[in-house]
């Protein structure tokens, strides 16, 4: 059995509901439990939390040939791309090569899968077999919050992120969730290095689930999400060092924002969801009606009024 996103379910017509936004990308998760340790996620081997959830969504389970079949019949053009998260087991990342075996010799969409790699072998072998884009999950934004959390080596994940986004360009991402006890100099630091070699980096908001070793941690602040949002943004953009001002390493000024970024602060570009092509992952991080981190819609003006203020910065336009 394979687990599908609800919203994923819904959009290719396994559940009969209606929700406001239409996910672009099909999330599948593959696996029977996971061996890492991470003491946010609901997966981990040392939480109890449900294991139908992943972050606060629910995946529930079904048969390959329903999901494909579905695939096959699915006529309203929101899906551009499938997305497959292998747990962190050999054997879920085998099930899941099996499946996008399976799913290739019928479907055309670009996939992408997030796992635990850990050689170059195995990473020639998905691009062999079809895979799109690698997702290497890096989750904390320094060296002492990404052992303590996730209980590995953060040299060495950054080092072969790294060389295997220097060697498939443009085809390996990963993500920093914020708000587990980094400051914006560290996010700065990680961002840059990341995409500088090629990796596509997506941000998170940090998410309490219950059952798991952080559940009782809150959410990140808007004001700093915003302000990461803005940062890795210009970031993207080309902006250097020296145009952030950061006081005790927090961000605290931006000097001479152009006027072309400043029209799409203005359009709220810097806060939509960034990362993978075609992924808007609705309310991944965030209940409807609630604050919304990463918007995965254009925003509508006043949402734009609403970010920038959430900001709390007096940003100097050149």
């Amino acid at each position: 059995m394979i687990n599908l996103s609800y919203g994923s379910a819904i959009e290719i017509g396994l559940v009969n509901a209606t929700m406001d936004i239409n996910p672009t990308t099909a999330y599948i998760m593959i696996g029977n439990g996971c061996n890492n340790k991470c003491a946010f996620c609901s997966q981990s081997i040392e939480s109890t939390s449900r294991k139908d959830k992943l972050s606060r969504v629910l995946w529930p389970k079904y048969n390959k040939d329903d999901i494909l079949a579905s695939l096959l019949n699915y006529r309203r053009g929101n899906i551009k791309r499938i997305c497959v998260q292998a747990m962190g087991t050999n054997e879920a990342l085998e099930m899941s090569k099996e499946f996008i075996r399976y799913i290739k010799a019928s479907l055309e969409f670009p996939i992408s899968l997030s796992a635990k790699v850990e050689t170059e072998e195995e990473m020639k072998n998905l691009f062999d077999i079809g895979v799109d884009n690698v997702g290497l999950a890096i989750d904390a934004a320094n060296k002492e919050l990404y052992e303590k959390i996730k209980g590995n080596n953060f040299d060495e994940k950054v080092q072969f992120i790294k060389k295997m986004g220097n060697r498939y360009k443009d085809k390996i991402s990963t993500h920093i969730i914020i708000g587990l006890g980094e400051n914006h100099e560290d996010i700065f630091d990680l961002y840059k290095e990341l995409i500088d070699n090629n990796v596509t980096v997506s941000l998170f908001a940090f998410t309490p689930i219950k059952g798991t070793k952080l559940e009782n941690k809150k959410q990140p602040r808007i004001q700093d999400y915003r302000k990461v949002q803005l940062m890795t943004y210009l970031i993207k953009c080309g902006y250097k060092k020296e145009d952030f001002e950061f006081v005790n390493r927090e961000l605290k000024n931006i000097k001479n924002i152009k006027r072309k970024e400043n029209y799409d602060i203005k359009r709220g570009i810097p806060f939509l969801i960034s990362g993978c092509k075609d992924c808007n992952r609705p309310y991944y991080n965030e209940r409807p009606g609630g604050t919304i981190y990463n918007y995965s819609r254009e925003l509508t003006d006043d949402e734009c009024l609403k970010a920038i203020s959430e900001l709390g910065m007096n940003i100097e336009v050149r």
